[in-house]
């Protein structure tokens, strides 16, 4: 073969594999990476979980979810159907528990969790997680007539935490740091756990200390409570659950998370629920934005898990 013809047969070779290439970028691929984004283009629905006990991120009233987690996706929602140029992007909310909140993202139940998960290792096993739009730290509640001001005056006390939550691992940590002889009874529901705690049944309850502030406004009487000052954990990242291996779909989330973080809309949503009365319940929280998510909202590059 002659220097030129090589050369042009080459450049054919290379012209082929480019066009290839591109024809592959344009073609969906039939792998599930392409499946979500083309059955929401296709159907003009996505499919988002909620929980009815995590008040202010997702609890139901009015017939329909409402919280800031909610907030945050109707949010995610309009960006992605302005991306993906839909006219309309209807949202089909599908109700789920601590038990089935990751079970429903395997299955292929929802698309994507709007619910306050927090990031752990062995969760990134099973699930991808959004770029976080909060951070919380565990610790637990108590009633001050209890006197109970740090974790050594736990000891021989029943404990309730959510079955399920890594607040279980918190406190089953914290009672071998301290060697405690704690009772760790393991609850179902964020709500009952609390009626619990004003009744005096129990004496204590381990939770996100959003989970419990919340808790404790929404009693009427939240002087009659003490947050404890102690942590159980560093503020951990919250995120939105996706099934793992679809990129191209998580990439748009994440894409539409940061430019969110970062718009005026974002501080708008967030003053709602943790500055400004919530409505109708009249609780205020009084909960600035923490170090953390200060820092995620400035940063440019993506969170690193």
């Amino acid at each position: 073969m002659s220097l030129l013809i090589k050369s042009l047969y080459q450049a054919s070779c290379f012209t082929a594999a480019a066009l290839i290439f591109s024809l592959g970028m344009l073609i969906p691929s039939s792998g599930h990476a392409e499946d979500i984004l083309a059955r929401i283009t296709q159907n003009k629905t996505i499919t988002l979980s909620y929980q009815t006990d995590v008040f202010p991120y997702s609890y139901f009233e009015n017939n329909k979810p409402q919280g800031y987690s909610i907030d945050i996706c109707h949010k995610l929602i309009d960006m992605i159907k302005h991306e993906l140029k839909l006219p309309e992007l209807r949202i089909k909310w599908v109700p789920v528990t601590t038990a089935t909140q990751f079970l429903t993202v395997k299955n292929k139940s929802i698309d994507m969790g709007c619910i306050p998960t927090i990031y752990t290792a062995e969760r990134q096993k099973i699930v991808t997680f959004s770029e976080p739009y909060f951070f919380s730290a565990t610790r637990f509640v108590s009633r001050m007539e209890d006197d109970i001001t740090d974790i050594e005056e736990l000891n021989g006390h029943t404990v309730i935490v959510k079955s399920g939550t890594v607040f279980v691992r918190h406190i089953q940590e914290a009672n071998a740091q301290h060697q405690l002889s704690l009772n760790i009874d393991l609850g179902t529901d964020n709500t009952k756990a609390f009626s619990e705690l004003e009744s005096g049944r129990t004496p204590v309850i381990v939770s996100s200390d959003v989970l419990l502030l919340a808790q404790a406004a929404l009693s009427g009487h939240p002087q009659a409570f003490r947050i404890s000052a102690q942590t159980l954990s560093p503020r951990l990242p919250i995120a939105m659950p996706i099934k793992k291996g679809n990129p191209k779909f998580t990439a748009l989330i994440n894409t539409s998370m940061k430019r969110l973080l970062q718009s005026p809309d974002f501080m708008t949503i967030y003053n709602k629920w943790f500055m400004r009365p919530i409505m109708p319940e009249g609780v205020t929280l009084n909960l600035p934005l923490s170090p953390e998510l200060k820092k995620r909202i400035s940063s440019q590059t993506p969170y690193a898990y």
